[in-house]
């Protein structure tokens, strides 16, 4: 397994084991949630973006929560999104990509893990009016491994032929959140929606790193609705 990948788990683990010991009694108690909607990649075979053309796919991730203060909670993620390059290229822009000596598609599954803190802006405190909607952002650092079959065409003379083969990328990423939260009534449980942007400035998450669009990073975008269990 690669190292970097092992790096992450252990980081992840140990992040767990160690953020319950932040908290201190507050408002807030150590929480799990776990995570559920739609995403899709914006990389450098993903898609014609600026067309809306890129596929739509499934993430889900599971969450340790604890409260640092009022205003700081800090959480880790671990999750899984499936990822697909989709087939919106035409053979001019297939032979250019293959001239690069890169995959034109791709199919396989985005494995991340991070740790992160977030901002409350509006968090409960004694004396003051509790508000129903929580808001909050925060920036962390975290691990992906992104497993895939890639899929590469070879030209011979004017005939090709399209080869598949598997291939994998691990690297450091900076997730970027937003999200608003609201206890259920009647429970001791909240229940949220957040968006995140997982940038991959220095790796490929996709496999190709023929520069095609406008930013730089790969980005995994995603939009979750979560359902939080308090653990105490």
């Amino acid at each position: 397994m690669n190292k970097t990948l092992v790096i992450g788990i252990l980081f992840f683990f140990i992040s767990i084991t160690s953020f319950g010991q932040y908290n201190r009694g507050g408002e807030r108690g150590d929480r799990i949630s776990v995570g559920l909607g739609p995403s899709f990649l914006y990389g450098d075979n993903t898609g014609i973006h600026s067309e809306f053309k890129f596929k739509i796919l499934p993430v889900v991730s599971g969450e340790y929560i604890t409260s640092f203060n009022d205003f700081i909670d800090i959480k880790a993620t671990l999750g899984w999104q499936m990822i697909n390059s989709g087939d919106y290229y035409d053979d001019n822009l297939i032979k250019r990509i293959a001239e690069d000596g890169y995959p034109h598609a791709f199919k396989g599954n985005l494995f991340f893990a991070d740790v992160m803190p977030y901002y409350i802006f509006n968090p409960d405190r004694r004396g003051f009016v509790a508000t129903a909607f929580k808001f909050y952002s925060g920036l962390g650092v975290g691990v992906f491994h992104s497993m895939r079959t890639d899929k590469k065409r070879v030209y011979e003379g004017d005939n090709y032929i399209d080869i598949e083969y598997k291939d994998s990328d691990t690297h450091v990423y900076f997730p970027l959140r937003v999200g608003s939260f609201f206890r259920i009534p009647d429970t001791y449980n909240d229940l949220g929606i957040e968006g995140s942007l997982l940038i991959s400035p220095f790796g490929n998450m996709e496999g190709n790193g023929k520069q095609q669009k406008a930013v730089n990073a790969d980005i995994a975008v995603q939009l979750q609705v979560y359902y939080k269990f308090y653990l105490w």
